[in-house]
């Protein structure tokens, strides 16, 4: 992961914009514009989200999504701003 995506990311956890975990993910799909699973997560976890999420949002893997974080334990995030997901998806093509 580039400096540029974790600087986006902290963004958008001070801006209030990311959902924790898959169920929360899950909950409010119609919300996110953008997920991010760790490249670290158990397959059948990232298999799993994203057959609950379908084509609802653009998903991304990335490695070092945790430290990004600054949490421990997190496999996904959403992101519920449409400017700070745009940005961090033309980063990772």
């Amino acid at each position: 992961m580039t400096d540029k995506i974790a600087s986006y990311i902290g963004l958008a956890q001070r801006a209030g914009s990311v959902l924790y975990g898959e169920d929360i993910i899950v909950e409010n799909k119609s919300k996110a514009k953008l997920v991010i699973i760790d490249l670290s997560a158990p397959k059948k976890y990232a298999e799993r989200l994203k057959r609950r999420l379908g084509d609802r949002c653009k998903i991304v893997e990335i490695e070092g999504l945790a430290s990004a974080l600054h949490r421990a334990g997190v496999n996904a995030v959403g992101i519920v701003n449409d400017d700070l997901a745009n940005a961090i998806s033309a980063l990772v093509r």
